[in-house]
């Protein structure tokens, strides 16, 4: 029932209930007065206040007004405590929303009226605010963590000609190289700011793979192991976040890990599966569940705690799913996003 006949009908109810009181207040009067004439009193069938107040027939129709008065504020009452219950969580919840204080999606009200969409559709307006502020701030946090490799490694080649240790011509393919994953690290960050559910370019994964693992140093490219059980022309969408999930996990293997790190790749139907495990002595069961939460560094360990919280944030972005299994030698990260294009024609 919407709002507008709820209101209609309880008004109307008031209005039935005011004049059926009235009326019967009115019967009941009347009969009194009878009794009252008839000489009830001497025979003890009305009290004796009860027929003096007969006697006093105006007072008598004015005593139900009280009553009547008394039940249709009660109804008021009631009516205006269904309304504004619901409009004060509103207020509230809107309040906090001006606060980017996020609420917990408020209470919807039964009956499917006008209320409860208002309520269904401030749910949907807060989680799609939440959701535009936690992209806009995760772009900034993970800007500042992807950026600073490749620009370190700009600052390094161009202090390498200024102090006479190398030529131009000698650090132009180095300083290439950064310049290209500077702008495939933009691109990538700002296609996770975007919707992951609009069209994206669809690239062959293994050219994608060599490109991924191009920006280490050769050695560390030593350490790293490549089982790639994809069909070798496979195509995948969001070719850039796949990029920048698969350098942080090796990144991150090679960092907190020791001796081979061993990357697996394999596809099931519209499904990739990445598995980046090193050889180190891997995190208890406490260090694992936070390791993915930003800012998160266990122990003594270096680097801004942002690397697998950016590949979860990935996994999420993209409906996929990044777990980490540390049971066995060293840390296992394994993750499976839904990015299978096809299997392009060679």
């Amino acid at each position: 029932m919407n709002l507008r006949r709820t209101i209609f009908l309880a008004v109307s109810l008031a209005v039935v209930v005011t004049t059926a009181l009235e009326g019967l207040f009115d019967v009941l009067g009347d009969r009194l007065v009878e009794l009252v004439d008839a000489g009830a009193p001497a025979d003890g069938r009305v009290p004796t206040w009860l027929a003096r107040l007969a006697e006093q027939r105006l007072v008598l129709d004015l005593v139900d007004i009280p009553i009547v008065l008394a039940l249709v504020a009660l109804g008021a009452w009631l009516l205006a405590r269904r309304l504004a219950t619901p409009l004060r969580q509103l207020t509230l919840a809107t309040r906090e929303v001006a606060r980017e204080a996020f609420p917990k999606p408020i209470a919807v009200p039964a009956g499917g009226d006008e209320l409860a969409e208002l309520a269904e559709s401030f749910n949907d307006m807060v989680a799609s605010i939440q959701g535009y502020v936690e992209r806009e701030r995760a772009f900034t946090r993970y800007a500042s963590h992807e950026l600073r490799t490749p620009l370190s490694a700009l600052r390094l080649q161009l202090e390498r000609v200024e102090l006479g240790h190398a030529t131009a011509e000698e650090v132009l393919p180095a300083v290439a190289r950064s310049a290209a994953q500077l702008e495939e690290i933009l691109a990538a960050l700002l296609e996770l700011a975007r919707s992951a559910g609009s069209e994206h370019e669809r690239r062959l994964l293994s050219p994608l793979l060599a490109d991924s693992l191009a920006v280490f140093p050769h050695s560390e490219r030593e350490r790293v192991t490549i089982h790639n059980a994809a069909p070798a022309e496979l195509a995948v969408t969001h070719g850039r976040l796949f990029q920048q999930a698969l350098t942080n996990l090796v990144d991150n293997a090679l960092r907190h890990g020791s001796g081979t790190t061993t990357v697996r790749l394999e596809a099931h139907a519209s499904s990739l599966t990445l598995r980046v495990r090193d050889e180190g002595h891997g995190v208890d069961v406490a260090t694992l569940e936070r390791v993915t939460e930003p800012f998160y560094r266990s122990g003594s360990s270096e680097g801004t705690g942002l690397g697998l919280a950016f590949v979860s944030f990935i996994a999420r972005a993209l409906e996929g799913e990044l777990t980490l299994d540390s049971s066995g030698w060293g840390l296992e990260a394994v993750l499976t996003l839904p990015i299978v294009a096809d299997v392009a024609e060679a």
